[in-house]
């Protein structure tokens, strides 16, 4: 990764912290989507410098990175962000730092939580009645987990979900291509963390 721009969050009295981070990571995914390549992957992929897992806090800012200007240029996030502008600031575009010695993969964490969405999977792709898929998952338990989170509405169907990241770092590059999915994660790349 050669570019990247930074946006920071502006949370005031009128507009808070998360639901902020809603309306900003949605417009960043669809700028994203517009972009993306055949095979359903970005070229950009997202950090998130204050990320901290223990406190569970996304923090305040989010980085877009992309191999060259060109790429960040044609996501024209400013655009994407018009109607946000009084509540980010987004810096020029600027080259990635000659010497990073730390690397982040963020990804996005699915848990199995809803036996109901379980149930509706599997009458999908098994054939079965619900109430058998019910049936089948009479044992389940679900799982929770406290990473961060954006909450986010699928424009497919219009429901509510929770985006739920990830972080790990590395001190070098084990992926140098450049494959991230349509909100920025990571499907195996690593950023710089600087």
């Amino acid at each position: 990764m050669k570019a990247y721009l930074e946006i920071t969050l502006l949370p005031n009295n009128d507009i808070g912290h998360y639901f902020l981070w809603s309306k900003v990571f949605q417009q960043i995914h669809l700028a994203l989507v517009e972009l993306k390549k055949d095979n359903d992957t970005s070229l950009c992929g997202i950090t998130f410098p204050e990320f901290n897992e223990q406190k569970n806090q996304l923090g305040q800012k989010i980085r877009v990175f992309a191999p060259e200007k060109k790429q960040l240029e044609a996501l024209n996030l400013v655009k994407w962000l018009k109607r946000l502008h009084d509540y980010t600031h987004m810096t020029h575009i600027r080259d990635v730092p000659d010497h990073v010695d730390q690397y982040v993969r963020f990804t996005r964490v699915q848990i199995k939580s809803s036996r109901q969405r379980l149930a509706r999977r599997a009458v999908k792709r098994h054939s079965i009645s619900y109430a058998q898929a019910i049936a089948n998952l009479a044992d389940f338990q679900p799982k929770y987990s406290a990473v961060p989170f954006i909450q986010l509405k699928s424009l497919g169907n219009g429901n509510q979900f929770r985006l739920l990241i990830s972080k790990e770092t590395m001190s070098e590059v084990s992926n140098p291509s450049a494959q991230f999915n349509s909100y920025g994660l990571s499907n195996g790349s690593v950023l710089p963390c600087f």
